[in-house]
Formats: structure tokens, C-alpha cells, sequence
């Protein structure tokens, strides 16, 4: 059956929004009638399909544009956040921060059942996606596992592809605890916001292969552009006490 004119036109704008970044406009219906060859009928189609989707969005009277990517992050499953964006052909990039040595805070030898004299590496990114600010990173590993990361940097802009090409590192298993709060005045001009707005907080304990505790990760995300999205099952009735 051959591929419906609304969905090849939908098709073809999803790939040019693709390079348009945020806020940008996209041509008026006359201009991607000529552009495409198709009724207004059919362009009408494809675009309410794009704002249905959440990558188009109507303001009355000043047209339609590219919406900011809002950013949904499924609970339950250990991930990366470069290879998330790229299986969702999401154009992402990283402004570094600081990649150093630290000695680790108490907590922190506790959570990652850490050795005396143990040192930490902590590698501190804004995320962006589209060029736009969306996370702050802050990840702490144990240095004893990732020699020469401080000395030669990251190769790459994933810091998990870099753990598991370089280190030979697999990392197995999480427990994340996500809390909304708002931003600090630092945040908030790393982010592109207003002091005070709210934002996502994301910490992660990382475990490699076996069981080893390796990582904590510290994510403070924008929360207009970051959600966190969980698949919940009937499994009788459990009382929560609060």
C-alpha cells in the first residue's frame, strides 16, 4: 500500500525541523505547498500531526514553530544520556565544566563502600540539546578504576562509551532518587533560567559488573524540558505509609 501524501510530507518536515533549532519558525502553508507539491488539506494534516506530537507548536496570529525538545527519561532502565538522544536522532553536545581529582566527602565513602585514601575523579558538564542548555551533569567516579581519565580527558562526548572502550567497564545496575526543587543562582545562568525556577534533580548511585558501586551521578535538568516518565503494574494492593 503506498505511503499516505500527509505522511510523507509529516516524514520530510520531521527531517527538516531536525535542523531548525527551537523558537525558529517554519514556512507559512502557501510556501510548503509549492515546496512539497501537495494540497493545503494534506499540509494541514501533516503539520497537526507534528504539534500533536510535541515538535511543532501553533502561537494565534505569529505561526507555527519548532518546540522546544522536551526530554522523557523512562524509570527502570540504567542509561546514557548521549546514546538516549541518538536513538531519538536528537542533535546533543556538552560545554565541559572541569574534570579533576577530589577527595570524596563522607556520604560519598559510604555510598560507593570507597576505601581510606580512596580518590574520586569528578567530571562536571552543561548538557545541551539543539545547542540549547537542558542539564548539568556531575559525575563522580572512583579513580582507581579510570587511570589517565584526568590526565587525557574524555576522547569522546560520552562519558559511558569512554568507560567501556578505554576501561573496559560495564556498568550493570543503578538506584536513582529523583526530587523537583529549585534552581541556585549558579544553575539557574548555567541553565539559561531564572533563579529560583524549577528543576529536576536526579542522583544516581552506578554499579559496575559484579555489583561494584563506582559512580554517583548528580543531574540538575531543566524542568521544562525534562521529564521522567514510569510504567506502573497491578500487583495487588499495597498500603504506602507516608
Amino acid at each position: 500500500m503506498p505511503k499516505p501524501l500527509y505522511r510523507a510530507v509529516q516524514e520530510q518536515l520531521t527531517a527538516q525541523i531536525a535542523t531548525m533549532k527551537p523558537g525558529e519558525t517554519i514556512p507559512i502553508e502557501p510556501e510548503l505547498e509549492r515546496q512539497f507539491n501537495v494540497s493545503r488539506a494534506t499540509i494541514r494534516r501533516a503539520v497537526e500531526n507534528l504539534v500533536n506530537d510535541g515538535l511543532l507548536e501553533k502561537r494565534q496570529g505569529y505561526g507555527t514553530f519548532v518546540k522546544e525538545p522536551t526530554n522523557t527519561q523512562e524509570v527502570g532502565r540504567l542509561y546514557s544520556w548521549t546514546s538516549e538522544m541518538r536513538q531519538r536522532n536528537v542533535q546533543t553536545s556538552s560545554i565541559p565544566l572541569g574534570l579533576k581529582y577530589q577527595i570524596p566527602a563522607t556520604d560519598m565513602v559510604k555510598e560507593l563502600q570507597m576505601d581510606p585514601g580512596e580518590r574520586i575523579v569528578v567530571l562536571s558538564r552543561v548538557r545541551l540539546v539543539k545547542e540549547s542548555p537542558t542539564a548539568i551533569m556531575i559525575n563522580y567516579l572512583r579513580a582507581k578504576y579510570v587511570p589517565g581519565l584526568v590526565e587525557n580527558g574524555l576522547s569522546r562526548d560520552s562519558l559511558y562509551e569512554e568507560l567501556e572502550s578505554t576501561y573496559d567497564l560495564e556498568l550493570s545496575a543503578g538506584t536513582e532518587t529523583i526530587r523537583a526543587r529549585l534552581a541556585t543562582a549558579v544553575e539557574a545562568a548555567l541553565l539559561g533560567i531564572e533563579a529560583g525556577g524549577p528543576i529536576l534533580n536526579v542522583r544516581r548511585v552506578t554499579h559496575l559488573r559484579g555489583g561494584i558501586p563506582f559512580e554517583v551521578v548528580d543531574m540538575a535538568a531543566r524542568g521544562d524540558r525534562y521529564q521522567y516518565q514510569a510504567v506502573l503494574e497491578s500487583g495487588g494492593h499495597r498500603r504506602i505509609h507516608s
